[in-house]
């Protein structure tokens, strides 16, 4: 992607270069002045070249700008900044010319260990102006397997066909609709593509395969929808602070961030022999909350795919925004 991104980033100089030449029209000047998919992805890789090199006086900020790592205000240079090795080979791009934002999902070395990294900006007049970052450690006794995260998906830089486009209000109600089925139990309200696919963490949850084994033996394979009707997920009792922060409208994808409330007190059916949670660090069985740093790849106003990164913290804890 690293070159990918250069050459993209040589391609917008030319055309900048156009613009600023004798006899350039003002719609010229005005397009080359505008930060489209090529210039935000530059910025991107102008932040992650910066963090890797442990070096933020080398990224263009706005006056007033702000950075927070895991929902906590930092001083730009703290947290990954000082402890970042290389990043992994593992990218998925999202972009929102409108809302002048970019987002990355990839991995990080940190201190010889592998770690995965989102990280969400915002420009204004191609300075950085929000600089919003997750960095989910398997210390944090998280589920996933980080270990497959090595190429995405290729649907997700894939564009929509005209046809399969949705307006950006409906790609919203589709992934918001994603939430209120699993307050309400009910995956018929959640417009699932009947071939969506969910990967959290670097492990496919949906379609789910058998349990074989463990507090879920006999639990036969769902897809997503027929996880939400099982009541699989009732221990999550509320999704708050619903922030949708781009819309990627060529390739179909929805970005947000979002609060899993676990009160703790909410039995699921594994309890139901002995009255106990089957596993004392599972999610259900303590007061906590969980980000979801989610995309959605929305295609003909349908769930098609879904990714997601899944850090945990503090019960109630607030997103920092």
């Amino acid at each position: 992607m690293r070159a990918g991104v250069k050459s993209i980033a040589a391609a917008l100089i030319a055309v900048l270069a156009a613009a600023r030449a004798p006899g350039a029209s003002g719609a010229q000047a005005a397009a080359a002045q505008a930060c489209e998919r090529a210039c935000l992805y530059e910025l991107m890789h102008q932040y992650l070249e910066a963090l890797v090199a442990h070096d933020p006086s080398r990224l263009p900020l706005a006056a007033g700008a702000r950075f927070t790592e895991n929902t906590n205000t930092l001083k730009l240079g703290d947290g990954l900044w000082q402890t970042i090795n290389r990043l992994g080979s593992f990218t998925l791009y999202a972009a929102d010319p409108l809302e002048r934002s970019v987002v990355y999902y990839g991995t990080a070395i940190e201190n010889g260990q592998l770690a995965l990294l989102a990280v969400r900006l915002k420009h204004q007049e191609r300075r950085l102006a929000e600089i919003e970052t997750f960095v989910i450690r398997k210390a944090s006794g998280i589920h996933g397997t980080f270990e497959t995260l090595r190429e995405s998906d290729p649907v997700w830089s894939q564009p929509l066909a005209p046809a399969q486009r949705v307006s950006r209000q409906a790609m919203i109600h589709a992934a918001d609709q994603y939430f209120n089925g699993i307050e309400q139990g009910n995956g018929d309200i959640v417009p699932f593509d009947d071939d969506c696919i969910r990967i959290e963490n670097g492990r496919q949850t949906a379609p789910s395969t058998a349990a074989a084994s463990g507090a879920l033996a006999g639990r036969p394979p769902m897809t997503a929808r027929q996880q939400f009707n099982s009541k699989a997920f009732n221990y999550i009792k509320e999704v708050t602070q619903r922030r949708y922060l781009l819309i990627d409208e060529e390739n179909g994808i929805v970005f947000g961030t979002f609060m899993f409330a676990h009160p703790g007190n909410v039995p699921t059916p594994d309890w139901a022999a002995t009255g106990l949670p089957p596993n004392p660090n599972a999610l259900s069985a303590y007061p906590n909350t969980t980000e979801i740093i989610e995309a959605f790849k929305v295609r003909s106003g349908k769930l098609y795919r879904i990714f997601a990164y899944v850090s945990l913290l503090p019960y109630r804890q607030l997103p920092g925004w």
